[in-house]
């Protein structure tokens, strides 16, 4: 059966990637054909820094290209002749963030989406800048803006992330958990 749209794309912190998020992931895959993650944080999030957000975001979602983007990979694609503007700063304007996603997505995906996938209330307008970017139509498809499936946020988890575990799957938890060794 073909699915509703051809390219989606998800765009998070995922700092730290919680059960929220897999269900906002799950939800777009189930309704595209091709979809595509992309994660970035500057300053990234004690914690959740982007070796383990790629980590998490392999483990839990193999099958999904997931693009963890930091400073350092900006420069490299520069230097492979690539343009793109500076990573945002996470306090940056909307119209900021939306463009160096619009411009990611050509430059370094070499694709355009036609829906992204969100659970906040920015995700039309978010849309509305990557259709005037790309030239066709883009839908924003808002999964659980009340947070009725999964009540979390990840400003609650890096809070407390050991009290609030049960909306971290155990290899993300796992992160969380600080080993020792007794010698002797």
């Amino acid at each position: 059966m073909r699915k509703a749209f051809r390219r989606g794309l998800v765009v998070g912190k995922f700092s730290p990637l919680h059960l929220g998020h897999e269900f906002l992931i799950r939800e777009a895959l189930a309704q595209c054909e091709q979809l595509h993650l992309l994660s970035y944080s500057l300053p990234e999030l004690p914690g959740c820094e982007a070796p383990r957000r790629e980590r998490w975001l392999q483990v839990r979602f193999p099958d999904v290209p997931a693009l963890v983007v930091t400073p350092a990979r900006v420069q490299a694609w520069r230097g492979e002749g690539r343009v793109l503007p500076d990573l945002p700063h996470n306090e940056a304007p909307d119209h900021q963030q939306r463009q160096f996603v619009a411009e990611l997505c050509q430059v370094v995906l070499g694709t355009t989406v036609d829906a992204v996938f969100t659970s906040e209330n920015y995700g039309d307008c978010f849309a509305a800048h990557l259709a005037q970017c790309f030239g066709h139509p883009v839908q924003h498809v808002c999964i659980d803006q009340a947070r009725a499936a999964v009540p979390i946020s990840g400003t609650r988890l890096r809070e407390d992330p050991h009290r609030l575990r049960t909306f971290l799957a155990p290899p993300v938890y796992a992160d969380f958990v600080e080993r020792i060794v007794l010698l002797g």
